[in-house]
């Protein structure tokens, strides 16, 4: 994985607001998992770090057309959901929060059941945005979709 770039590329210490919400999403425990199950099907965080997350997406018929391919408008709602996670791992600050900028989703292979496993990971973070790239593989490992997302950094309160 290359190295960001980031005025808080010094601390590379995820504050303690995003490090329990992203702790909590990968225990299974909080309301983001309930939400993801319901919207988004079964979306579990295995593994997180600085820049960098790893998600299981189990891929359940409610998503797919009949033909057995997941819509390519719900694999962009899902990598906008990566997109988030992924850019959550790098706040440092427990006020400061991030909006979607950007989203584009490239399409190489369809994506089908039974489940995606996408990498997700920060390429660049500045004082005001955020670039995330991550990819979903298909259940044969082959890469299937590569997003590429810019969220913008905000303060709360």
């Amino acid at each position: 994985m290359a190295p960001i770039t980031s005025f808080d590329q010094m601390t590379r210490t995820t504050s303690e607001r995003h490090s329990d919400i992203l702790n909590g999403y990968k225990a299974g425990g909080s309301r983001f998992n309930d939400w993801a199950e319901e919207k988004l099907g079964a979306f579990i965080l295995t593994d997180w770090q600085w820049g960098a997350t790893t998600i299981r997406w189990e891929i359940d018929d409610r998503f797919v057309m009949p033909d057995g391919v997941m819509f390519g408008g719900h694999i962009a709602s899902v990598a906008d959901h990566v997109a988030g996670l992924t850019a959550m791992t790098v706040l440092t600050v427990n006020e400061e929060r991030f909006r979607t900028s950007r989203l584009e989703t490239n399409y190489f292979r369809p994506l089908m059941m039974p489940l995606a496993v996408i990498e997700g990971r920060v390429t660049n973070a500045s004082k005001s945005l955020i670039h995330v790239e991550a990819d979903f593989y298909n259940a044969d490992e082959k890469l299937a979709v590569r997003v590429n997302a810019v969220q913008v950094r905000r303060m709360t309160g």
